[in-house]
């Protein structure tokens, strides 16, 4: 539960300035990274984390760092290293959930915005909102259901 508030708070502050600034500094992104990894050694040493725990729940992060290279720029650094505190909050399974719902999300506004002649194919949409959007919904769904979409 404290690991959700917490991610909430993080991935906030980013959507505010992604949205205003279309940039999100490094200090709050290495702070995430930083909150993430001290979760995750807590729970390393209770028992509760393994290390491969650890390295799986930073593959998504990283793999969207690779696409950001890969597509040269189109999709931001700055998506992939919100993404790392994730995973190592929520392990790969509930991260990789949350961050294709977040595409899901920015899928259904480009497609609105194309449709509606209010954007094109260039036309650049914040992730970081539709990534916190993302990770309340599968909070929710999973108090509301009872179930983990890790388990």
């Amino acid at each position: 539960m404290a690991e959700n508030l917490i991610l909430c708070s993080f991935l906030g502050i980013c959507s505010c300035y992604d949205c205003k600034k279309r940039t999100i500094p490094g200090w709050l992104l290495y702070t995430g990274i930083l909150l993430g990894l001290i979760y995750a050694a807590m729970l390393l040493i209770l028992g509760q984390y393994s290390w491969s725990a650890i390295l799986t729940g930073v593959l998504p992060g990283t793999l969207m760092l690779l696409l950001c290279h890969i597509t040269e720029g189109k999709l931001g650094s700055a998506d992939g290293m919100m993404v790392i505190p994730i995973g190592l909050m929520h392990q790969w399974q509930r991260c990789t959930a949350e961050v294709i719902g977040a595409c899901l999300l920015t899928f259904f506004l480009a497609a609105v915005l194309i449709i509606s002649r209010k954007g094109n194919r260039n036309t650049q949409i914040p992730f970081a909102p539709f990534l916190c959007t993302a990770v309340v919904l599968v909070w929710i769904i999973e108090l509301c259901a009872g179930i983990g979409v890790d388990n």
